[in-house]
């Protein structure tokens, strides 16, 4: 089995798994019909007689003609029991409130192949009745062609029993046929669903799609609440979002690490973090990458460049002002080294500095766009081993454009799940349009354990041995 082969039973069942609930709302949903459909139809009981054509013999022997004869014959018989003759006859005999259609409806009339029979069946909804119109069929035929073709040949093998059991509607064949038509509509509903659903979920959508690699996944957090046992360091001055100082053995703590890890060895210094929309865990990770890198003795710098919504002070604890837009319109009065705010946790060991927003204004894409904040961006270059730059999204604000043309690479944010591909590998383009070097994409808040089959098995494994 090739890799294409594999990816496909993958999908299959990913989907299968996936859209359960909703297949197993149709498979209900049919068999509900079927039974449905059971018993608001009423009972019909059906009834046989068999007839058979007797050899003419003229002589010791039978020949193979004569039996070629009556078979051919056979098919002449079942005209005439249908005859209306006959049928009105087997009306008056036994005083059927029942016209000469209505019988014909009721009776099935067929030849049994290769043999001189003939198989004559009542459908009614009375299994009586269905015994005594079967009988009296044969009885009056008989009678009939002796009386007007002096035929004398046909007899009765098997004379019509009244039956206990209804022959429709079948309730078994129904129901099967019921969930197995509601399995089907469930599972083509889910497959077109899925065929329509053009959200970003792993990293082999982030290779297919935007055609960039993937440096790592973060997986929800949901994962680290499962097991409430483990010691976690607490701090009352960090954010709950700095993952890798308040659980530091968390998965989502291990994921960053090896973030950390693919990014440690393009040895860059100015990375810039782009999302398409907001609160895609953009400043979360930023902020956790950054402590990262300052465990390993990292001089490491975040600068703030969401001058309209900015998050980082927040979760540093740091207050906003004299940040980014300060310095810029300041016009080389206020420094680098002046504005930046130190984030100090002396328990864990760490230290690294911020550079806030700032004070709000009302122009911020002019103001990333001068010379002063490119100016600001080399100084942080000279200064600092690792400068981390949080950006806007970049689907509908242009900063993060314009910020990546100074940065030396570009890390793609996407929230699994949420984000169409159309939209971000548009965004991607646009940056490859600036000479952007993107170095890859991280996906945040991924089920693992929906997304089993890519990351399941490696997360579960994690999961299960840290905290022994």
């Amino acid at each position: 089995m090739n890799n294409e082969e594999q990816l496909d039973f993958s999908y299959i069942m990913n989907t299968i798994s996936k859209w359960f609930l909703l297949i197993l709302l149709f498979a209900i949903i049919g068999l509900g019909g079927a039974f449905f459909y059971n018993y608001s139809l009423p009972l019909e009981y059906e009834s046989k007689t068999t007839l058979y054509i007797e050899p003419q013999v003229n002589s010791s022997a039978i020949t193979y003609e004569g039996i070629l004869t009556n078979q051919r014959m056979a098919k002449t018989y079942m005209q005439i029991i249908k005859s209306r003759k006959i049928i009105s006859k087997v009306i008056e005999n036994l005083k059927l409130d029942l016209s000469n259609n209505e019988v014909l409806g009721m009776l099935t009339i067929s030849s049994i192949e290769d043999t001189e029979m003939i198989s004559i069946r009542v459908k009614s909804l009375y299994s009586e009745q269905s015994k005594n119109i079967a009988n009296e069929i044969a009885v009056v035929f008989i009678e009939q062609i002796k009386t007007d073709m002096n035929i004398n040949n046909i007899t009765v093998v098997d004379e019509a029993i009244a039956s206990e059991e209804p022959l429709e509607p079948s309730i078994v064949k129904n129901a099967i046929m019921g969930l197995g038509l509601g399995i089907i509509i469930g599972l083509l509903l889910s497959f077109i669903i899925e065929s329509m659903d053009n959200k970003i979920k792993n990293h082999d959508d982030v290779k297919k799609y935007l055609k960039i690699k993937t440096l790592g996944v973060i997986p929800n957090n949901s994962i680290d609440l499962e097991n409430d046992n483990r010691k976690k360091y607490t701090n009352p001055h960090i954010g709950a979002d700095l993952k890798i100082i308040t659980d530091p053995t968390s998965v989502v703590s291990e994921s960053v690490r090896m973030i950390r890890t693919n990014l440690n060895f393009l040895d860059l210094k100015i990375i810039n973090v782009l999302s398409t929309l907001p609160s895609e865990g953009k400043s979360e990770v930023i902020s956790n990458l950054a402590l990262s890198f300052a465990m390993l003795d990292k001089k490491v710098l975040i600068i703030d460049c969401d001058l309209r919504k900015p998050k980082i002070h927040k979760n540093f604890g740091l207050f906003r002002k004299d940040g980014v837009s300060d310095v810029v319109l300041s016009k080389g009065v206020k420094s680098l080294k002046e504005t930046v705010q130190t984030f100090e946790d002396r328990d864990a060991g760490i230290k690294l500095d911020v550079l806030t927003a700032g004070s709000k204004v009302s122009n911020p894409s002019e103001l990333i766009n001068s010379k002063s904040f490119a100016n600001l961006i080399a100084s942080a270059k000279e200064e600092y081993d690792l400068v981390l730059i949080d950006c806007p999204p970049v689907s509908s604000i242009t900063d993060g454009v314009l910020v990546s043309h100074l940065s030396d690479g570009t890390v793609y944010v996407i929230e699994s799940e949420r984000i169409d591909y159309q939209v971000a590998a548009s965004c991607i383009e646009e940056l490859k349009a600036t000479k952007s070097f993107i170095l890859g994409a991280i996906l945040t808040k991924v089920n693992v354990k929906r997304q089993k089959k890519l990351y399941g098995y490696k997360y579960d494994y994690y999961y299960s041995n840290y905290n022994k």
